[in-house]
């Protein structure tokens, strides 16, 4: 370690506590009205160090967080409007940070010399999607490579673009050299690399592959990621046969191929003295590469999940921060190959499911990942992690109501190769793991892979969706055993219902995939031919299921319809007038007196309630807050509370009468 910092390893060591004492506060700061908490920071997406190493910001879903390492602190960067951050830069002289997003199209600009903590600046002239920034030496001048294949440049002092040039194909990924004059661009689907100058209007000249002298075809090999080093002499290329090519930026000469990576890789970086080169995939690891003698020298092993994006320290040698969909940014020293430090935690991937305790003091949430976090809703704090397994995305996940049991069941990505091509495909664990919450204990184990998964309301009946097997089945908790199953037509996209009561089970898919069981009997009630289904939901008596559906007009509608032994008796009918969106939800207040109907756009959260007896609509709100789609919603069981959650990597907490009173303020929308 260097003399600049000589606290500097005692720090991390204590860093991640430090941080935890911030994180409490930040639940509060920039909630939308009605908003009690914000639990969680969003899914990582980028990280950077400042130049004098004294900072990191982290870049995600919803903000900027940026950390001052020497105490720890955390800050978390809010513009106006949530935006989710794609790319980050830090001037030369580190008094101003540059984040960019994706769905404002706007750079904020932050002054870090004053502490401020709203922008000082915002640049709204942005052509596309930012997946890099870099400041020029003369800390004015600002330079950023979008998605459309353009590079942009930007003077700070007067606020305004200054030019655009294309260089690319969309889609195409590129990085600059830490000169910030050239850059480098690879085209995922012509396997083709090129160098930059940002001054020239010519096109890049393309590198040249080294020849595989067994395979007579041209082996397609997409560009993932690159990175330049730090001495502008090589560019490293990781491709989606995992391997990752080593480029002599004078020669335009392939170098080297450095294998070792069995999933994706998802980020390369070099050190400062360009000698190591750092990897992170889809697999969980990070790798580090000697780039002179061209070898691995290490595997970093401690993330549970996969690795999002690296970052060495600028001063401190052998410094390396990993940012992971696991929810942690963790400290490495290269020099050694050991973990320092878990330095900040909370960042989370895409929510997939909430439940309530019993108690209403927890709330458990589960990614898309399969990763289980609980949150003490007293504290507005998490508690340590269940031990569960990760997936690299889940096929099906559910909590008991009463969020004492968990079941999953995941997929992980194969890349295979056969000489000609390069394969990747998903492969379904055959298990279905049913574990113990909060310590997540396994309990028991299913060998099926399934779509669909729910829980009976007393915790004895698990109902699974194979389309193996082609149905429904049942299975005894306790006894680890199918106690019966149903046979039925499957879509690509089911969802189970049990009704409060644990009498009946309901079954919708995405193509009139509708099905309704008592299982007391083990029989099917017959229902009516539902064209364009949506969602469903039983009352608390369990004897009412609404229904929203489209009618013959093409017009969305909720019905309510009685549940009788020989089939569903329609009661009534609302015209919803909001079509059917991605997410529709219903749900009965606790005396089954208001009907709530819910669906979301991409940032914003729509709540309309329904009289269920008069059918009059008691008035519509909406619920900002999120970045991205919200997903699942969940009341805690005083009914105080609404949980939301989102593909941001976030949950929010409402107060649900606030909701209410604010809904019936704006009767008749």
């Amino acid at each position: 370690m260097g003399l600049k910092y000589p606290y500097l390893i005692i720090i991390l060591l204590i860093v991640a506590i430090h941080s935890s004492s911030h994180s409490q506060d930040n639940t509060q700061v920039g909630l939308p009205e009605g908003a009690i908490a914000r639990l969680g920071k969003g899914g990582i997406n980028v990280m950077q160090f400042s130049p004098d190493g004294k900072h990191l910001a982290v870049g995600t879903d919803i903000c900027v967080w940026l950390y001052h390492l020497p105490t720890g602190k955390e800050t978390p960067l809010f513009d106006e409007q949530l935006e989710e951050i794609n790319s980050l830069a830090f001037s030369p002289d580190g008094k101003i940070l540059a984040s960019g997003g994706l769905t404002n199209n706007v750079i904020q600009l932050w002054d870090l010399s004053t502490g401020n903590i709203q922008p000082t600046h915002i640049l709204d002239d942005v052509p596309a999607k930012l997946y890099e920034l870099i400041f020029a030496k003369d800390n004015n001048t600002l330079f950023g490579l979008s998605e459309f294949g353009s590079v942009t440049e930007w003077k700070i002092e007067i606020g305004k673009r200054i030019s655009t040039k294309r260089f690319g194909d969309r889609g195409a990924v590129a990085t600059f050299a830490p000169n910030g004059i050239t850059f480098v661009s690879g085209s995922p689907e012509k396997n083709e690399i090129r160098l930059w100058d940002v001054t020239s209007d010519s096109l890049g000249d393309v590198f040249k592959e080294n020849p595989n002298p067994s395979s007579r075809k041209k082996v397609k090999k997409g560009i993932e990621t690159l990175a330049f080093s730090t001495d502008n002499k090589t560019i490293a290329s990781a491709h989606d046969d995992n391997i990752i090519r080593l480029w002599n930026t004078a020669t335009k000469a392939q170098r080297v191929s450095l294998k070792g990576h069995s999933e994706i890789i998802n980020t390369i970086t070099f050190s400062p003295d360009s000698t190591l080169l750092a990897s992170g995939s889809a697999d969980n690891t990070i790798m580090l590469w000697d780039v002179n003698e061209d070898h691995r020298r290490a595997t970093l092993k401690g993330h549970k999940n996969s690795i999002k994006t690296l970052a060495f320290s600028p001063t401190e040698k052998g410094l390396l921060a990993s940012g992971s969909s696991d929810g942690t940014v963790r400290f490495w020293d290269t020099n050694t190959g050991q973990e320092r430090s878990i330095f900040a935690t909370g960042f989370t991937a895409s929510i997939k499911a909430l439940a309530f305790t019993e108690d209403n003091k927890m709330l458990c949430s589960a990614a898309s990942n399969g990763t289980v976090r609980i949150w003490d809703i007293i504290t507005e704090k998490e508690i340590p992690p269940p031990s569960i397994p990760h997936y690299d995305r889940v096929n099906a996940l559910a909590f008991s109501q009463d969020a004492t049991l968990f079941v999953c069941n995941g997929v992980d990505t194969i890349v295979s190769s056969d000489g000609t091509h390069t394969s990747t495909r998903w492969r379904s664990r055959k298990e279905t793991r049913l574990s113990i919450l909060p310590t997540g204990d396994e309990l028991k184990s299913f060998l099926q892979e399934t779509s669909a998964l729910a829980f009976s309301p007393d915790n004895k009946i698990l109902a699974t969706v194979s389309l193996r097997e082609g149905g429904v089945q049942l299975w005894d908790i306790n006894a680890g055993v199918k106690v019966f199953s149903f046979d039925t037509k499957l879509s690509l996209f089911e969802h189970l219902v049990f009704s409060p009561n644990g009498r009946y089970l309901a079954l919708c898919g995405d193509k009139d995939q509708e099905q309704l069981w008592d299982i007391t009997t083990e029989q099917k009630i017959e229902t009516p031919n539902f064209d364009l289904f949506s969602t469903l939901v039983f009352s608390p008596d369990s004897m009412t299921l609404a229904l929203k559906q489209t009618n013959d007009m093409g017009r969305p509608v909720i019905g309510l319809w009685h549940i009788t032994p020989t089939g569903l008796e329609k009661q009534k009918e609302f015209i919803s007038n909001n079509y059917q969106g991605i997410g529709d939800l219903l749900r009965f207040s606790s005396d089954g007196q208001t009907l709530l109907e819910s669906y979301s756009g991409r940032r914003i959260l729509f709540i309309k309630l329904w009289d269920v007896d008069t059918g009059n609509n008691l008035g519509t709100v909406t619920v900002p807050g999120h970045t991205k789609r919200v997903g699942p919603l969940a009341f805690s069981h005083d009914r105080k509370f609404l949980a939301s959650g989102s593909e941001d990597g976030t949950i929010l907490l409402w107060d649900w009468e606030k909701i209410v009173s604010k809904a019936k303020g704006n009767k008749g929308n």
